[in-house]
């Protein structure tokens, strides 16, 4: 595939693993990007079945309530460990703030999860979300990893769908920017070779089709460059 983009069936190494680990998943591929097949798959930061699960939280939700959806499955499958964290301020989810989970229990299907900071949700915009991704995308990388998930969690924080609009074509530039770049470095020999070959983006299985449409046009309308 080398530094070409391409709409192939990249999803085999997902749907291996996931078929191991005992998962059944939809999933989608939207295409490869210098040898990275970008999917998204209807599952959660818990059941990705991938080397690296990222998850974004915010300083707070805006229910008051603590997180819903796959963010709250997430934080209960560590035993509350995600907000408790927050709470006592060892992660304090500001905007890029990372933490590294590398020994996760039983109950989490990746090798590690990592937490991404996105801030407080009143300021949020798309373009906070896709510095996030590719911040994600460049620790995948740094970290080793073949494969990896990105879930934005702004649903489950208490943002409106119509609030979001415009994230999916926001993050799948970011990544494929992300991508291009460190494919460059290997290509001026500034950098090694990386190991990635899987970028998942997660999101609800009621959402699944319209984002896969949405990722879908926006990868069509990928720069030369980017591809």
């Amino acid at each position: 595939m080398g530094g070409r983009a391409s709409r192939v069936d990249g999803s085999a190494m997902l749907y291996a693993w996931a078929w191991e680990a005992g998962i059944m998943t939809e999933q989608r591929t939207i295409g490869v990007l210098h040898g990275v097949s970008i999917d998204v798959a209807a599952w959660d930061g818990a059941k990705a079945a991938v080397d690296l699960s990222f998850a974004c939280m915010f300083e707070r939700e805006l229910t008051g309530n603590g997180p819903t959806g796959g963010l709250r499955h997430l934080d209960d499958a560590l035993g509350g460990a995600l907000t408790e964290l927050r709470r006592a301020g060892y992660f304090q989810a500001k905007p890029m703030e990372t933490l590294l989970i590398n020994r996760p229990p039983a109950t989490i299907v990746a090798k590690a999860i990592m937490l991404v900071g996105l801030g407080d949700p009143s300021t949020w915009s798309p373009a906070l979300t896709a510095e996030a991704a590719a911040t994600a995308l460049r620790a995948a990388i740094q970290q080793d990893a073949r494969s990896a998930a990105f879930a934005p969690s702004l649903l489950d924080t208490g943002l409106m769908p119509n609030a979001t609009s415009g994230v999916a074509d926001a993050m799948l530039k970011a990544v494929a920017d992300a991508i291009s770049t460190q494919a460059h470095l290997a290509a001026m020999d500034l950098a090694a070779p990386h190991a990635l070959r899987q970028w998942v983006f997660d999101v609800g299985l009621e959402h699944l089709d319209a984002t896969t449409e949405h990722f879908q046009a926006t990868f069509a309308a990928l720069t030369p460059w980017q591809r």
